[in-house]
Order: C-alpha cells, then sequence, then structure tokens
C-alpha cells in the first residue's frame, strides 16, 4: 500500500490482516501487527505508530516493544553477573533475582515499562500483601524442591511459611522495583521513573526490633546454659546394644555443640552489637587484640573485630567478655575439624565446618524455652534483638552518640530516631529537681 511512504503496509501470507513495516536508524527493521483488516484504518494506524517510534528514538529511547517481564529477567540477569564478578556482594544474587521474577514480573508482566503509572504501582502493592494469603501464593501451599541424599536424587516438600510481607520487606523492595526502572531508563526503555512509594498506614505500630531488659537478657543466658547442661552428661556408654548406644552418643553430641554455638552466638553478638549477617561473616582472621592501657594504669587486650556487613566494612571493639564465647567456638572447631582454624575458617560453622547463615530454628526454640519469644505488646524477637540490647545498653552506661554510631556501623540520626526512649541515668537525674527542697534523702 503506497510506496511515498516511509513505512509499508503489508499482509503477510495466509492473513487477513494488515502490518506495518519500517526501519529506524539505529534500532534496525521494525514490524508491527496493526490488528485490522480495513485498508483505510490501517494506513491511519501504521502512519501513528511510524510517528510514534521516531518520536521515541529521536529522544533516544528503544523502539523495540519489550514486556516488562522481558525487562525484569534483564534486570535480574545483571544482578547475578554483577555478583559473579565480585561488584555486588553474593546475598544479591540469592534474594533479589527470585523477588523480580516472582513478584514484579508476576503482576507487571505483560506491561510496557513506559505505561505502567503511580496508580498501577499502588495497585501492585496490595496484591504483593495478599500473595500468599489470598492471591497466586495461596494456590501452592508446598514448596516442592529436590536435595541428593548418598547420591539418590529425593523430592521434597514443606509448607510455604510466608504471610504478608513486613513494612520493611515492602520497602526493600520499592527500593528494588525503583532500580529495575532506572536500569530501564539506562537501556532506553524509559524516559522517566515513576513515583514508587507504599501507601502510608494510618495504624500507629511500635516497629522497632524488640530487645531485652537487662533482667530478661540474664534469665535467657540462664535458661540456655541449662539448655547445654542437659544434654553434656548424656554421652556415658552402657553395655548392650552397642550400636544403637552409639548412635545416641552421636546425637546428643551433635544436639550438645548446636547448643553450645547457639549459646556462643547469643553472647558474642550481646557483648558485639554486631548484626546478625556480620557475626556469620567473621573469619579467625577479623578476630584481633589490641593492648591498651585502662585509666588505673593496668594493660589490657581488647577485642578488636574486622565486620563485613551491609556492603561495608570497618573495624570496631567488642566487650570482653566476647573473649570467652570465641575460645569456645576456637575449642569446637578444634574437635570437630581436628585441626586449629585457619584465618579463612568461619567462626560459626556447622558439624562439617561450612559457614552457616541463619540460626533462626534453634533460636527461636531458645525464646520460647525463655518465654520470652514475644513481648507483651505481640511483637518477636529475633536474632536482631542482641543487637538492640547492646545499643541500648550502651546508651544506659552514658556511652557517647558520636562513638556507639561508628563502633556499630549506624548513624547518630538512627540512633537519635530508633533509641529515643531510652536515657542514661545522669539525663534521668536533670529531670527530676526537687522544686520543693524537702525531698528525703
Amino acid at each position: 500500500m503506497g510506496t511515498d511512504q516511509p513505512f509499508t503496509v503489508y499482509k503477510q501470507n495466509g492473513s487477513s490482516r494488515y502490518y506495518v513495516r519500517f526501519s529506524i536508524r539505529g534500532q534496525g527493521q521494525q514490524r508491527i501487527a496493526l490488528g485490522t483488516e480495513d485498508p483505510i484504518e490501517a494506513k491511519q494506524l501504521a502512519q501513528s505508530i511510524y510517528y510514534e517510534n521516531t518520536a521515541l528514538a529521536k529522544a533516544g529511547l528503544s523502539v523495540t516493544r519489550k514486556r516488562f517481564a522481558d525487562i525484569a529477567e534483564e534486570f535480574a540477569q545483571s544482578i547475578e553477573i554483577a555478583a559473579e564478578r565480585g561488584e555486588k556482594e553474593p546475598y544479591h544474587a540469592r534474594q533479589y533475582p527470585p523477588i523480580v521474577r516472582k513478584y514484579f514480573a508476576g503482576f507487571f508482566g505483560d506491561y510496557q515499562l513506559t505505561a505502567i503509572k503511580p496508580e498501577d504501582i499502588e495497585r501492585y502493592w496490595e496484591w504483593r500483601r495478599e500473595y500468599w494469603i489470598t492471591g497466586e501464593g495461596s494456590k501452592f501451599p508446598y514448596i516442592r524442591y529436590q536435595r541428593v541424599i548418598n547420591g539418590k536424587t529425593t523430592s521434597i516438600k514443606r509448607p510455604v511459611k510466608e504471610g504478608r510481607p513486613s513494612p520493611s520487606t515492602l520497602n526493600k523492595e520499592a527500593i528494588l522495583l525503583r532500580q529495575l526502572f532506572e536500569f530501564g531508563q539506562r537501556r532506553g526503555y524509559t524516559l522517566e521513573v515513576p513515583i514508587i512509594e507504599l501507601p502510608k498506614s494510618k495504624k500507629r505500630e511500635v516497629r522497632r526490633t524488640p530487645d531485652f531488659t537487662l533482667k530478661e537478657f540474664l534469665h535467657l543466658v540462664s535458661v540456655s546454659e541449662q539448655r547445654v547442661k542437659a544434654f553434656e552428661f548424656n554421652t556415658n556408654y552402657k553395655p548392650g546394644k552397642r550400636h544403637k548406644q552409639l548412635d545416641e552418643i552421636g546425637r546428643n553430641q551433635r544436639v550438645y555443640f548446636d547448643r553450645l554455638k547457639l549459646h556462643n552466638f547469643c553472647m558474642i553478638a550481646a557483648f558485639s552489637g554486631l548484626r546478625t549477617t556480620e557475626v556469620f561473616n567473621l573469619s579467625w582472621g577479623h578476630v584481633g587484640y589490641r593492648p591498651i592501657e585502662l585509666d588505673d594504669g593496668k594493660p589490657f587486650e581488647a577485642i578488636i573485630l574486622q565486620v563485613r556487613g551491609k556492603g561495608k566494612e570497618r573495624e570496631m571493639a567488642a566487650q570482653p567478655e566476647t573473649l570467652t564465647f570465641f575460645n569456645s567456638q576456637r575449642m569446637i572447631f578444634q574437635l570437630q575439624a581436628e585441626r586449629e582454624p585457619y584465618d579463612d575458617d568461619p567462626v560459626f560453622f556447622n558439624h562439617f565446618g561450612v559457614r552457616i547463615r541463619r540460626i533462626g530454628k534453634g533460636l527461636t526454640e531458645l525464646l520460647k524455652a525463655a518465654n520470652l519469644r514475644k513481648t507483651p505488646d505481640g511483637r518477636l524477637r529475633d536474632s536482631r534483638s542482641f543487637r538492640h540490647f547492646y545499643i541500648t545498653q550502651q546508651l544506659r552506661e552514658g556511652v557517647g552518640h558520636h562513638i556507639l554510631g561508628r563502633n556499630t556501623g549506624t548513624s547518630i540520626k538512627m540512633l537519635d530516631e530508633v533509641y529515643s526512649h531510652v536515657q542514661p541515668t545522669d539525663q534521668i537525674k536533670q529531670l527530676i529537681p526537687d522544686w520543693l527542697k524537702r525531698r528525703p534523702i
């Protein structure tokens, strides 16, 4: 149809509907279905599409009509490649591509990136909140995966434990979604990044991670020690049924070491204020000592840790109490690995000597045993509670915000916002002056 136009309207063999074909400099030939059998309507549509695409090309945008799902896959693969090159931390490749593929592509799959508006994103958040409750995830109550055991591949299923995402989870996903749009902008798929923000909840909530009072922490320590001792003396061999007895000894020893490692984790986390990932990133080469002189002139060796977490590194001083528990971890490694740990060996490891990344199930059992899993207002304590306990204790003891922020790797602003409820004793004294001058001493 017509040779005086910069585009060609045609029919494919065996089709009754029209298509348009044109070339864009630097982006090759484009073929687009017009969806009509009317030649006049086809020409009008072709003209509109051609001028729309040339305008996009002049603005520096790609005219390729890629679906959101395709762009999302490019973005996910770019994260995985960056992690392989060492440009991103390995956890980026583990955590973020599944979010992009399951949630972002699952909702916006057939959208054009340029067509997504703030109201579409608002609908996404509602969809995301209900995904595992009444949405797509509720149709699959079990997750199936395969595990190789003794050379045989076994299919295993476990119940899905996901519920409604927490505000912190949605905040992280909002940042990731914004990064995806910025990726699309750099690739020329869109000119603008839409406003991406979470609908604000009108409900007043205490979102601060719950910590422990000193009394609660000491109770937890006592319960943990009792749980360790419960298996400490259950390894005695008794005559008769030799193999059964040896199996029982092996199981008891493993439980004993697991509980002792958990106890050491709690103590090191509580007396250092390290984030959970920072504790698990520790290798023996990161644990050092530095001689200092105390106020009374006595020499002392401070425990200095080289900390890695949240993509950053820092040097921090841990409380002297951690020395006992680092030594305990070293002893366990020597017993289980039958050698001294090297600098690159992990401080926290499983019975094979492999670095562990989580300790949630054992910690949950310990907190429940101590009746400390839930706070009176229903919030759940977890591994982060030890960091909050450390910071609140340091503030109560009058440690300055600046030096505490440097040591824990957080900002003074964050300390003021999150820990404003903590008042050192000297500040409390300023708040209770004796107005009437009649207060008994």
